[in-house]
This record gives C-alpha cells, structure tokens and sequence, in this order.
C-alpha cells in the first residue's frame, strides 16, 4: 500500500515516512533515530488541557492521549483538547484520517491551508489569533500544556502568536511563557 497525494498543481507527492513503513516487510529491522525520552510526553491528569499545533500530523496522531480519554469514558469529560494543524492543501489530509471522525465535542480541530488556489495564505498563527480567546483562558490555566510540532519555520510564527494572544489578555508573555517552559507545559518538537 502506497500513500501518495497530490501538490497544489496536481502532481503526487509520496509521503516519506509512511512509505517506509508501508514497505517493510514482517521482520524487517527498523533503527529509529531523533528525540525520545520524557520531553514530548502527555499529562497524566485526564483534567489537562491540551493545545497542538503542527504542520505534520504524525506526532500528534502518535499522542495516543485523546484515544485513551475516549476509550476510558465513551465521551470526552476531561479537560479541553484543541487542535490547529496546516498543511499545503485539503488534499493533503488523508495522513490526518483518525483524528478527523473524533467527535466535535471531543476535540477542537482548527485547520489552515496555505496553498488553495484562489485563497489567500492561512496558517496556523493565523488561526490561532483567530481563536485568541479561547487561548488566552487556556494560558491563563495551569492545566494547560501546550505541543508544537512540524517545520522548524513555523516555530517562530506560533511562539508570537502566543505571545500575541498573551499580551492582548493582558498577560506578560516573558512571564507566561517562561512559566510554561520551567513547568515542563510547552514543548517545542520542530525539526
């Protein structure tokens, strides 16, 4: 099984890693290199908010987190689950398929496309400035942990807007987003 999309002018692209996998055959050995540890795990308080905001949807579909809470209960009664992921193009969801059938009142999905043929440019500092208010009480929260992963170029964009939204609620963003970094609620896998 292939997993291939197409660019914003229709030509394929094969997505790297999943063809990796999907090429592999029983009893291939695999070597996993890159982070690992305790720096991208989730909370352990069913009551935690969790904000991700990514370019690439692997890491997140890999946070196993929302399936357990969903399992466990059935239906979402922790804290909030919100979701801003961008990609070139709506065509290039497919690598997002499970969390798209969660239920809305599960998770919060929030998705920008900056390549649409006649649209302009979205991202997700875009759409996280959009919901500034929702994210402003989520880091005015304790409870709330924050994972940013993709493109080591959006890094830059979603720190400010963070510190955008920050300060619009009238919170110090030197405070708030050190507070984040010492209490192990922001975590920054961008490569």
């Amino acid at each position: 099984m292939k997993r291939v999309t197409e660019d914003h002018e229709g030509d394929p692209v094969r997505g790297v890693a999943s063809n990796y996998v999907c090429d592999l055959k029983v009893g291939d050995t695999v070597q996993v290199v890159g982070p690992f540890g305790a720096s991208f795990l989730m909370p352990n308080h069913p009551r935690s908010h969790i904000v991700m905001i990514c370019t690439g949807s692997a890491p997140m579909r890999a946070m196993t987190e929302w399936r357990r809470r969903l399992r466990k209960s059935g239906k979402f009664e922790g804290g909030k689950l919100m979701l801003f992921f961008g990609a070139r193009t709506q065509q290039e969801l497919p690598y997002f398929g499970p969390l798209q059938s969660l239920p809305k009142d599960f998770i919060d999905i929030n998705l920008a496309f900056s390549r649409t043929p006649g649209q302009p440019k979205r991202y997700v500092q875009d759409l996280m400035r959009e919901r500034a208010a929702d994210l402003a009480a989520l880091l005015k929260d304790g409870a709330s942990h924050f994972y940013v992963c993709g493109l080591k170029s959006m890094e830059e964009g979603v720190v400010l807007a963070l510190r955008d939204v920050a300060t619009e609620a009238g919170l110090d963003w030197d405070t708030v987003g050190a507070a984040l970094k010492r209490e192990g609620r922001l975590y920054l896998e961008t490569y």
